[in-house]
């Protein structure tokens, strides 16, 4: 058994590790990617600590808010806040925040299949109901209350609850508690035991973000990939956390000089949409000084209701451009929320010179 002496020694030799593989990912690339590769590299870290050592025990809750200015990975949304506590079946948990000012507010408990985070139980905004003073009152676990307050069944292996809040403002920050209620005597986890965890998902972070990004490269280069793409059968997914009110599809961006990534499409019926692009490492580069998204209230509209977004690492002159920040390789995802159908727009790699006229013909 390792000692507390040995552990942060195995931090240290992961780390090294680690930085070998995230920095041979970039090895002969520009600057940039090297920047890019280091910020993730710190976030990554920086997140499992928070998460796993300094607040990894279900037996007193806090909230870990996985995105700031300074710490961006995991496909972060921009408008989207994403708050995570370790939770535990063998406690019960009151969760409370408000409603009022957010396009959505999730809850989604997650328990592991097969080394994989799976959701089990998910409570949204459209059924959370708000008290007299406009917050919403949840609990996790125990038994279902009386009065009728909104509750989640924690399930034996259920082992953590992430509340997501959509709005449309970047950086909304949101006031959402947790807290243990119940009486069952506290078992604090060893040092030793949230060290392990946190050095645990730091390399799950790495590990998957490296896998996933070949993958959805190998799946569709500057295009939607098929049905059947690997990228949806990752072999580490340890560190992804779906939810079940969300759909994800995306492609890796690969542009050559001059060039850009046009696409043509309508809105789906849904919650929310947002086109993002990402580095390498699933992170957005700096906005909202680089408008490197747009939602469904950014986009401008054709006449005939579809839209033309512009995918570029440099101003196209085009209302609807995602500015990659100078990158010229990095991930394109659309995200869904709570869609009644799927609609993925026609990407088309194109000549930033022709494009004005490409634009003019399609009536935008």
């Amino acid at each position: 058994m390792e000692t507390a002496t040995t552990q942060p020694a195995r931090f240290g030799d992961l780390w090294c590790e680690m930085s070998d593989q995230v920095m041979e990912c970039v090895a002969g690339r520009s600057s940039l990617e090297h920047e890019r590769a280091t910020e993730f590299l710190v976030a990554a870290a920086d997140l499992a600590v928070e998460m796993w050592f300094q607040k990894g025990d279900p037996a007193t809750p806090a909230w870990t808010e996985w995105m700031h200015p300074w710490r961006k990975l995991a496909g972060d949304n921009p408008g989207t806040v994403y708050l995570s506590a370790p939770v535990s079946p063998r406690h019960t948990y009151r969760v409370r925040g408000p409603l009022a000012g957010a396009h959505y507010v999730g809850v989604q408990l997650y328990h592991q299949v097969q080394g994989f985070n799976a959701p089990s139980a998910n409570i949204s905004s459209a059924d959370l109901v708000a008290g007299e003073d406009g917050r919403f009152e949840l609990f996790l676990g125990g038994d279902r209350p009386d009065g009728g307050a909104d509750w989640l069944p924690l399930q034996e292996d259920d082992y953590i609850a992430m509340v997501r809040v959509y709005s449309y403002e970047p950086w909304t920050r949101w006031d959402v508690s947790i807290e243990r209620v119940d009486d069952a005597p506290a078992e604090p986890l060893p040092v030793e035991e949230r060290l392990e965890k946190a050095a645990a998902y730091f390399q799950a972070e790495v590990l998957s973000s490296i896998e996933l990004t070949g993958l959805i490269r190998a799946g569709g280069t500057n295009g939607y990939g098929p049905p059947d793409a690997t990228y949806r059968q990752p072999k580490y997914g340890d560190a992804l956390f779906p939810t079940l009110d969300n759909t994800y599809e995306g492609f890796f961006v690969d542009l050559g000089p001059g060039e850009a990534i046009l696409l043509h499409g309508r809105l789906p019926k849904a919650k929310y949409t947002s086109l993002v692009f990402y580095d390498r490492w699933w992170a957005t580069p700096d906005y909202p000084r680089l408008h490197c998204y747009l939602t469904d209230r950014d986009l401008v509209l054709n006449p005939d209701g579809s839209y033309d977004a512009v995918i570029a690492a440099s101003d196209p002159g085009a209302p609807n451009w995602i500015d990659t920040g100078g990158l010229t390789e990095g991930v394109f995802a659309s995200r869904f929320l709570l869609a009644e159908e799927k609609l993925l727009p026609e990407a088309s790699v194109v000549k930033l010179a022709k494009l004005p006229a490409l634009l003019a013909s399609a009536g935008a």
